[in-house]
């Protein structure tokens, strides 16, 4: 009677341990990146009737109840779900962001609410910092010394000269002999001061143009075909099918005394756009029977820029957008893969630590090496199935009750017994 009350008992515990197992996974089911977990069972035999033999030469065995052999954790991949930052992320596909505590030992966790601290550093909501590799001069180099990710606050971006400009233009062939047309676009000067360039083409009676420039109303210099610098204008000539013959280069050079402290050396104007395999390609300027415009103005200078937000592209590059419309990467996650994940240990918070059963972590660049790739902006959910888990809650409720109604009824048996004695 003993034995059975032992296999009836060890079946109460096992399927409480079911239950406290389903009850995590539901108590769970919104809490970002979690991992369910899964219990199995398996069977005791420990007792034998010494070496008695049944007919079939088969020894006589009966079992000494049930034993929890594993709790499993299940690292399938949870549904992403819209953020309200920019600087969450979601990883689609294999690997764990990594973070590193206060006592500087380094956490595992699928979690990607990140949030920014008063010194700029991206931390968990348990406060961790979460590591990857800096940016050094605006260029992210994966591989190299992980570190504390860290956003630019209050960081002013200087403003970036103008140097190069293009200006897609017709010129009316049909346009009348002395009319003149004015093609004007904003340049940035060394302290970032939006300045307006003026180009004007006046037609000449053989069908060609001269053209004069200038910087916020005074004369600008010109620079054709490599030459020295001039203050004269600069004659624009075309082909039977309207395409630009002369001048193959043109530069404008503002007046330095001008600017008001500032510098604006030179504006290469580009005539021509070049191929991706560096062929010449489409011509800027074209004189055809249409009335004369500018159809689009490109040029590579800007003004300052405060901080004003961040992105993250799908390879974890971490950006720093600034109010002048430019953006900067200031930063990469770094993923991290084990041997075997299952073997990964829980210390709550969402966060995982390395054992012997993982392995180290292997860590590098998100969509290198198997890892999965960053959906920023996101955040992964839990994969907790609360069909599957009601479903399981009811098999270990079940086998609960039975358990217990063994105990009874070898109760009820025992009872009989001692009023027959």
């Amino acid at each position: 009677m003993a034995f059975s009350f032992n296999a009836a008992l060890s079946g109460l515990n096992a399927n409480s341990n079911a239950l406290s197992v389903v009850g995590n996974n539901i108590s769970n089911a919104n809490t970002i990146g979690f991992r369910s977990s899964s219990i199995t069972f398996s069977d005791v035999f420990a007792n034998s009737y010494g070496a008695r033999l049944n007919g079939a030469g088969l020894s006589l065995q009966i079992g000494d109840g049930v034993q929890t052999s594993s709790i499993q954790t299940n690292f399938s991949q949870g549904t992403l779900a819209e953020s309200n930052s920019q600087l969450h992320g979601a990883i689609q596909g294999n690997g764990f962001f990594v973070v590193r505590n206060a006592e500087g030992n380094m956490n595992y966790t699928r979690a990607g609410d990140f949030t920014v601290n008063n010194q700029g550093y991206l931390i968990t909501p348990g406060g961790n910092q979460i590591q990857g590799y800096a940016a050094n001069s605006g260029v992210v180099t994966p591989g190299s010394a992980l570190s504390s990710l860290r956003l630019p606050i209050g960081q002013t971006l200087a403003p970036q000269t103008t140097t190069n400009a293009s200006l897609r233009i017709n010129l009316d062939t049909n346009a009348a002999t002395g009319s003149d047309f004015h093609a004007t676009m904003q340049i940035i000067d060394s302290r970032g001061t939006t300045r307006t360039m003026d180009m004007e083409f006046t037609r000449l009676a053989d069908g060609s143009f001269d053209m004069t420039a200038t910087v916020d109303g005074n004369p600008a210099e010109l620079s054709a075909n490599g030459g020295a610098p001039v203050n004269t204008p600069v004659n624009f000539t075309f082909d039977s099918s309207g395409n630009l013959t002369s001048p193959t280069s043109l530069a404008v050079i503002p007046d330095q005394g001008q600017l008001g402290g500032a510098t604006l050396p030179s504006v290469e104007i580009n005539l021509r756009e070049t191929n991706p395999d560096g062929t010449p390609g489409a011509f800027n300027m074209v004189s055809y029977a249409r009335p004369s415009a500018v159809s689009s103005t490109t040029q590579d200078g800007f003004p300052s820029g405060e901080l004003s937000g961040s992105s993250v592209d799908p390879n974890g590059v971490i950006y720093a957008i600034f109010s002048n419309g430019q953006s900067r990467p200031v930063g990469q996650f770094a993923l991290a893969t084990f041997n075997s994940s299952e073997g990964l240990s829980r210390l709550g918070g969402n966060m995982f630590a390395e054992t012997l059963a993982s392995n180290q972590a292997t860590i590098g660049a998100p969509g290198s090496g198997g890892r999965g790739f960053i959906a920023g902006g996101y955040l992964e959910q839990s994969n907790v199935s609360i069909t599957n888990e009601f479903v399981k809650l009811i098999e270990a409720q079940r086998g609960f009750q039975s358990n217990s109604k063994v105990i009874n009824t070898l109760n009820q048996t025992l009872q009989d017994l001692l009023q027959i004695l």
